[in-house]
């Protein structure tokens, strides 16, 4: 069940960092005096103005990310499937462009999985069992059925956006004096809601584009604090329905860039191993 947890975990920060969490300008005034301008040219150029001030938003989002040397993280999961319920404490260490580290714990404490992900493979080790399995990064890619690279990771756990390049606007429209922004993207349909002043992503819902998949992810982020230069949300809360549904939520209890890292750790040499390579 760890495993299964440990790659949900990766599924949850690949669809969740399909969004960002930095947006940028008010543009609730242009969008408004669309629908109250009577003549029929200033409609039409409000309309042109307010789709060039969501564009620019879109812009910064797929041109800005964090930049770091480091990260540490402790998460309390939460999780729940249609038969099964838990709650873990994930502790993550990113070295940037190197590794990225990550502890499982259970309820009780007992560390169920280390692993160690870089650019070439992805490690596992259960110390319960002292089993040790090393797999190629495409293994991920298997997993989760996405290509992704280690860069990649690295940005999804971070919250820097990906695949957001080849996903244009399609339309938009403020919904409670909230903005929402329709993106279509090479994998996804996806919807992002932002908050009233327009810095913060509050809610993403992901449709798969593959209608045979039938893929979809409900997320809503919450409890934003400042962090470097963005706003990073301490709390998320995930719903994802495919062949069968599960939700987790997540509550970051602690963070910090650019400092010493805590949670490395080296593999046992004298574990049983279990290597696959295709």
């Amino acid at each position: 069940m760890i495993k299964q947890v440990f790659y949900i975990l990766i599924v949850t920060v690949l669809l969740a960092s399909c969004a960002t969490s930095r947006k940028a300008q008010v543009i609730q005034d242009a969008l408004s005096k669309r629908d109250t301008l009577s003549n029929e040219g200033n409609a039409e150029k409000n309309k042109v103005d307010s789709g060039i001030i969501v564009q620019e938003i879109f812009e910064k989002i797929t041109a800005t990310k964090i930049s770091y040397s480091g990260f540490n993280a402790k998460l309390k999961v939460d999780y729940e499937t249609v038969d099964k319920s838990d709650a873990l404490v994930a502790n993550v260490s990113i070295d940037q462009g190197k590794a990225i580290y990550i502890i499982l714990k259970g309820s009780m404490g007992v560390i169920g999985l280390r692993a160690i992900i870089n650019k070439d493979s992805v490690m596992l080790y259960y110390p319960l069992n002292k089993k040790l399995e090393i797999r190629p990064l495409t293994y991920l890619q298997e997993i989760i059925k996405i290509p992704l690279t280690y860069s990649m990771l690295e940005d999804l756990i971070i919250g820097n956006p990906i695949f957001l390049e080849n996903a244009p606007i399609v339309n938009y429209k403020m919904n409670n004096n909230k903005l929402q922004i329709g993106l279509v993207g090479q994998l996804f349909k996806n919807l992002v809601s932002l908050s009233e002043d327009n810095t913060k992503v509050l809610h993403l819902k992901l449709d798969d584009i593959d209608i045979n998949q039938h893929r979809t992810c409900d997320i809503t982020y919450y409890n934003h604090t400042p962090a470097l230069t963005y706003q990073f949300p301490l709390n998320r809360d995930i719903a994802v329905t495919s062949q069968s549904r599960f939700e987790i939520h997540l509550e970051v209890k602690e963070y910090a860039f650019n400092e010493p890292l805590k949670y490395t750790f080296v593999m046992p040499k004298q574990a049983k191993t279990k290597t696959k390579r295709k």
